[in-house]
């Protein structure tokens, strides 16, 4: 939204000197971020009297103007899930304020620290390092899924089943507005899945979208896991399962998801397996790296017939579904 910067720049001056109590205080050099749940911008806080917050370089989250605030869209959530997890291994952006006040943006935001760090499909360091900061990657994700949920029960919510995300997919499958030659044999997987769905799966807290342009690093760690719009409690293999996923080309027609990982699915597995610090089932692995598939096949299905119809411009999506199908016979290979 270039054409609201000034307007946004002013905002952000009111509303930091709201909160720091610093007339003179300012925002200044606001630049726009990568996402989609939201409107992030980095920008600079000038500071005459500084005091806990100080003067430097910092990001702030708005909620989309005229979208009901749940889901993806709840940026109030985003901000209590990442401060929740501030005395934890897992590394996530310094939370400074949130809130809905109408005064300042008419809408949910946050203010983070801004985390200076690279993605590993960006990186032009050597291929051996690359691999050991994946394997970090890797390690962040269990350190996450070790982090007790019932005292950040407020932050995150309940328990979200197994049997729910699959019908949180149905209202994206069941629509004769679809593509039959790209949801091809979706229907079939799905009833695979609900036939063999894992039982005593472990709990814990989850990322919800794992995968390499999420997870920022510099050249010896993870400096910050971001985007944390899907997260939830529930089976923590869902995140393993989506992180194979992309980088596994068994999945993908002409495309490579997962450029940067330097790790295949198996040597993710292996990973996780070794950090983990609880039994990680492969008959379970297998299941969530299928369900990985269904999903996100799911999603392309239903974003290829809304591009399609005009109510959402995104020719990406035309390209992502020429593997869709290959996502689904996949999906049910690997559950045999």
């Amino acid at each position: 939204m270039p054409g609201n910067f000034e307007q946004v720049t002013a905002q952000l001056t009111a509303l930091v000197r709201a909160k720091t109590a610093d007339s003179r205080a300012r925002a200044h050099s606001l630049e726009s971020l990568p996402g989609h749940a939201g409107f992030s911008y980095s920008f600079v806080l000038e500071r005459t009297a500084p005091d806990a917050v100080p003067a430097g370089k910092f990001v702030v989250r708005l909620a989309p103007p005229g979208v009901k605030i749940s889901g993806p869209a709840d940026i109030v959530r985003q901000a209590r899930v990442m401060e929740s997890l501030a005395d934890t291994p897992v590394a996530v952006p310094p939370i400074i304020w949130y809130g809905d006040e109408p005064e300042f943006f008419d809408r949910p935001y946050f203010v983070a620290g801004f985390v200076d760090g690279f993605k590993l499909g960006e990186s032009a360091l050597p291929a051996a390092h690359l691999k050991r900061l994946a394997r970090k990657g890797i390690a962040t994700m269990a350190a996450l899924h070790n982090v007790p949920w019932e005292p950040r029960r407020a932050a995150w919510g309940e328990p979200f089943a197994l049997s729910e995300e699959l019908k949180r997919l149905d209202y994206l499958l069941d629509r004769p507005t679809l593509d039959p030659a790209v949801v091809a044999r979706a229907p079939e997987l799905r009833e695979r899945l609900r036939s063999s769905l894992p039982a005593g799966a472990r709990i814990g807290c989850v990322h919800g979208d794992f995968q390499w342009s999420n997870v920022l690093f510099n050249e010896q760690r993870v400096v910050a896991l971001i985007d944390w719009e899907i997260s939830l409690v529930g089976a923590t293999l869902l995140d393993l399962g989506w992180i194979c996923f992309f980088s596994d080309p068994g999945s993908w027609v002409g495309v490579d998801p997962g450029r940067g990982s330097l790790l295949n699915a198996g040597e993710i597995v292996d990973a996780y397996a070794e950090v983990a610090g609880f039994p990680v089932s492969a008959a379970q692995v297998r299941w969530f790296r299928a369900f990985a598939g269904y999903r996100f096949g799911v999603i392309t299905c239903f974003n290829l017939m809304l591009h399609r119809r005009g109510k959402r411009d995104d020719p990406l999506w035309e390209e992502t579904a020429l593997s869709a199908p290959t996502m689904f016979e996949h999906g049910l290979e690997l559950l045999g």
